[in-house]
């Protein structure tokens, strides 16, 4: 058995990868609202590839110091940076994404190096320029940026959202709970400035089926629709994760862990029963 979970591409990705292309190529703000756990935040990482840039985009460091770095060959084709929005001292989040911003450029220069598609002397000119460029263009290699759980940001720093969205040439996308449009249009400047606006919302219950056959074999086994104890756990779980897909993966992490510990082979709705009984299922 395993505890390693595979990202699944839905519909509804689909829907949110079409809706972040539109953004970054006609430049416009767009805004995603979902119900919490539909899988919005997941969707951005995963469109942004921020799992695999994050730790090389994340570190403030020349093009001198990045020499030696080891940098994923995504970053390459990377033009979207992705952050949470802080909780407290959100004025901050202007130097974060100005610093995600400028080591982006970095790091897709310092790949060029390394993959020798650039000289030692056009690095060492190149860096003259960089260090120019991170004050007057720091998201020229930047075409779209993302902010998730934007809800916890007040006028001040939505404001800052917007002079940076008015002095670069680039597309925006702002996630957080339904009702964020409705906050927004609170703020008639950066409502103006509002192109698209997507819902992202829970898996269909047909899709969902789909899904499972994925997770039964992250845990290790098949699935057969001709068993009635695989049948009636299917069903179990359909009406547990109402198409919640943050609550899908909590569920199955449970039940891999009531599988391993008791030594079982077979997922049941006992088995889901105990599994259900160790978290704290909300509203879905």
């Amino acid at each position: 058995m395993t505890s390693t979970f595979q990202f699944i591409e839905t519909k509804e990705y689909h829907k949110f990868v079409e809706f972040c292309d539109s953004c970054a190529k006609y430049k416009y703000i767009g805004v995603c609202h979902g119900l919490p756990g539909v899988g919005k935040t997941v969707a951005a990482k995963n469109y942004s590839k921020w799992e695999t840039i994050s730790p090389t985009v994340t570190k403030v460091r020349s093009l001198n110091q990045r020499k030696n770095d080891k940098i994923p060959i995504e970053i390459a084709q990377a033009t979207t940076i992705f952050t949470t929005a802080p909780p407290v001292k959100s004025a901050n989040l202007y130097n974060e994404l100005r610093n995600l911003a400028i080591n982006l450029r970095y790091s897709k220069k310092s790949l060029a190096i390394q993959e020798n598609k650039i000289s030692e002397e056009e690095a060492q000119e190149m860096s003259k320029h960089l260090i120019y460029a991170e004050d007057n263009e720091p998201y020229k290699s930047v075409e779209l940026v993302i902010i998730d759980e934007v809800d916890r940001l007040k006028l001040q720093t939505l404001e800052i959202l917007r002079d940076i969205y008015d002095q670069n040439n680039i597309g925006m996308v702002l996630i957080g709970m339904n009702g964020l449009e409705k906050k927004l249009s609170r703020y008639p400047q950066l409502y103006s400035r509002i192109g698209f606006s997507h819902e992202f919302k829970k898996i269909a219950k047909t899709e969902l089926q789909h899904i499972l056959e994925y997770k039964w074999q992250e845990v290790g086994l098949t699935i057969s629709y001709e068993d009635f104890e695989d049948y009636e756990a299917i069903n179990s779980i359909l009406k547990l994760s109402n198409g919640n897909l943050r609550l899908l993966q909590r569920l199955f992490t449970q039940i891999d862990r009531v599988m391993e510990i008791n030594n079982l082979q077979k997922i049941t709705t006992e088995v889901i029963e105990v599994a259900r009984k160790l978290l704290i299922i909300g509203t879905v």
